[in-house]
């Protein structure tokens, strides 16, 4: 089942983000919440009166996750810090290890168990490809600091990780292998966590490359690259997907079951929220994209959001 017009798609706001990524959506404020690494910003919508703020920080944020305090963790370039509330001054919970001048740290999200995921990304010589990936667990406060701890190595890109609500299985993207991958918990609850090694849930058709032979005739098309996921509450998976501006809805066994066209090319983020968790929220990319794009979708780097017939679970907290 497709959608191809992009036409039911509304803006949410006047932000044009130069990345906009990790939204989540906060039921009791009825709030969306996302972040702008390039810009150093971390956004709020309040969805009721269309009231847009934002919060700068002097480096990047790249990660921003709801405390079930009613507070903040933030992910910046030193370390994972608190904030009991927004623009409160924050402090700092758990310092980053050091794994590689060229290192980029995102938070991913929480486990049913109130424990912060990230990823921690080393670079190449370019400063674009990631090379090699881990994951990390920070543990629930129940001590200070809670401990920060490497659970899987060569996990890929790791972005827009997913937990499975009975904290069973993990789901992450790698856009960089044009796949989605799943990975098992075992011992759910159990500190440190031991994760399984990751297998494909699907695979997408990686883009042509000008260097090489042309493709086959019976090749499969380019359908864009998974950038971030989040699940609904009947365990379908909806995936960004990157250069080809699509969300697509996955089933448990990682077949299509729905896609929609987006009003940008990089759609970078996905939750899904609204007063009855049946609004689809999509956040996307300016920055870097070329003349001709930003001519075609003028609207890139914008928020979007649209309805959908399946809600979507709580946005999972931290445990401060």
């Amino acid at each position: 089942m497709a959608d191809t017009s992009g036409t039911d798609w509304q803006v949410v706001s006047d932000v044009l983000c130069a990345a906009g990524e990790a939204p989540f959506w906060s039921a009791r404020e009825e709030r969306l919440y996302w972040i702008d690494p390039p810009l150093k910003r971390a956004w709020r919508l309040h969805v009721p009166s269309g009231r847009t703020e934002h919060w700068g920080f002097a480096s990047p944020i790249t990660g921003l996750t709801p405390c079930r305090s009613g507070g903040f963790l933030l992910l910046l370039a030193d370390g994972v810090y608190h904030a009991h509330s927004w623009l409160d001054i924050p402090t700092l919970l758990a310092v980053l290890p050091s794994v590689g001048a060229e290192a980029l740290w995102r938070a991913g999200t929480c486990d049913p168990w109130g424990r912060l995921w990230l990823v921690a990304q080393t670079r190449d010589a370019t400063h674009r490809a990631a090379h090699s990936s881990t994951l990390y667990c920070l543990r629930a406060r129940s001590s200070n600091p809670p401990p920060l701890e490497p659970i899987r190595h060569q996990v890929g890109d790791g972005l827009g990780l997913c937990w499975a609500p009975d904290g069973r299985s993990v789901t992450w993207c790698n856009p960089r292998r044009g796949e989605v991958v799943q990975a098992a918990l075992s011992q759910p609850g159990r500190w440190p966590p031991e994760l399984s090694a990751p297998m494909p849930l699907t695979r997408f058709a990686m883009p042509p490359d000008a260097s090489s032979a042309p493709p086959s005739p019976n090749a499969a098309p380019f359908e864009g690259l998974p950038r971030s996921g989040t699940l609904d509450q009947t365990g379908h998976h909806w995936v960004t997907l990157i250069a080809s501006g699509r969300v697509r809805r996955l089933d448990g066994n990682g077949r299509t079951v729905l896609d929609l066209h987006v009003p940008a090319l990089y759609p970078t983020g996905v939750c899904l929220g609204g007063e009855d968790g049946c609004t689809l929220f999509v956040t996307s990319m300016r920055s870097g994209r070329g003349a001709a794009e930003l001519e075609r979708y003028p609207q890139s780097g914008a928020v979007f959001a649209r309805r959908v017939d399946t809600p979507g679970q709580p946005a999972p907290l931290y445990w401060d």
